[in-house]
């Protein structure tokens, strides 16, 4: 049974508790766009920054994606808007890294999110060419390169050197501004190693790291607020605003921010279905047990010595045994 999908008590609706919620590293997020958008207009005027690129480092779930989708919306140099001609111009293009993506599948890539066909017997050059020009042309300022851990296709430092090479050739376009964003998993790392410094010399860096209790209390305990009184309107019993909660909390959803949004909002859930007015340990214990698959003993939100057990091994037990080799 999916609590996500729950139907509520008496008929009502879920409330809306997707509004984004602030994290930790927003402010600085927000800055460092914000550089990129200053710029722009300085490379337009022949003094700005050749740090044209902004790397978004982090494990899964930490927020990395719902993040800069907020402050796409918020900032308007990344909305479209019409021209002096009456045309719709799109300054950001957001793409997914297809996987796997060579240096070539990346040029494709780029051209399909545009909407412009692409030959199979074209060269890597053509299609980069082809590219260049249509950034150009459709006046695309900032490419933003989800998954970008893709990009790094083989480990080999030829293969890196080799999309290093792409990217910074992206950010000398002749004559046009082109700043790039890209987001991933900490494989994305590579990227930025070796290379003579090619790209991290070029580049911004910022690490979306995994939330602890003793730096973030106060940031996990505005996320329970938030999500359960503000938008869900229920009690948010003592039991759940003690350290010794916020850590289990913290520590099931391995620090993610955005799995800990996920499994407030799943109790909530659950709780609303069956027609309470608080939330309370029950749910997160009943949902993380689902979620996770663990044993009873090893539910992090129930088990006396919590901090002792891996939520990546939840699931280890039920291995197939090793086969021991002849002696």
């Amino acid at each position: 049974m999916d609590t996500m999908n729950m139907g509520l008590a008496n008929g009502e609706k879920k409330p809306d508790v997707y509004d984004y919620i602030e994290n930790p590293g927003d402010k600085m997020l927000a800055e460092m766009l914000q550089e990129l958008i200053d710029n722009v207009e300085l490379c337009r005027r022949g003094v700005g920054s050749r740090r044209r690129a902004l790397f978004l480092i982090g494990g899964s779930g930490t927020g990395k994606s719902t993040a800069l989708l907020h402050h796409f919306r918020r900032f308007p140099e990344f909305e479209p808007r019409v021209n002096e001609y009456g045309e719709t111009v799109r300054p950001l293009l957001s793409i997914e890294a297809p996987k796997p993506c060579g240096t070539k599948d990346f040029a494709v890539a780029i051209l399909d999110a545009i909407g412009v066909p692409s030959r199979a017997r074209q060269t890597e050059g053509e299609l980069y060419a082809t590219v260049k020009t249509q950034f150009r042309e459709r006046g695309i300022i900032f490419l933003h390169v989800d998954e970008a851990q893709h990009l790094r296709r083989h480990s080999s430092s030829q293969a890196i050197l080799d999309v290093q090479d792409r990217i910074k050739t992206l950010m000398q376009i002749a004559d046009w501004p082109l700043h790039m964003i890209f987001s991933g998993v900490p494989d994305l790392a590579d990227l930025l190693k070796g290379g003579d410094g090619q790209v991290k010399n070029r580049s911004l860096v910022m690490r979306f790291v995994p939330l602890s209790v003793t730096k973030n209390r106060a940031d996990i305990q505005r996320v329970l607020v938030d999500i359960v009184v503000d938008k869900c309107g229920l009690t948010l019993p003592d039991e759940l605003r003690t350290d010794d909660f916020i850590g289990r909390l913290c520590w099931a959803n391995s620090g993610s921010f955005g799995e800990i949004i996920k499994a407030v909002q799943a109790a909530c859930f659950l709780a609303m279905s069956k027609g309470k007015d608080s939330v309370d340990l029950r749910a997160f214990a009943f949902n993380y047990q689902r979620t996770s698959g663990c044993l009873p003993s090893d539910n992090i939100f129930i088990a006396a010595r919590w901090s002792e057990i891996d939520p990546a091994n939840s699931v280890a037990d039920l291995g197939a045994p090793e086969k021991k080799g002849r002696k």
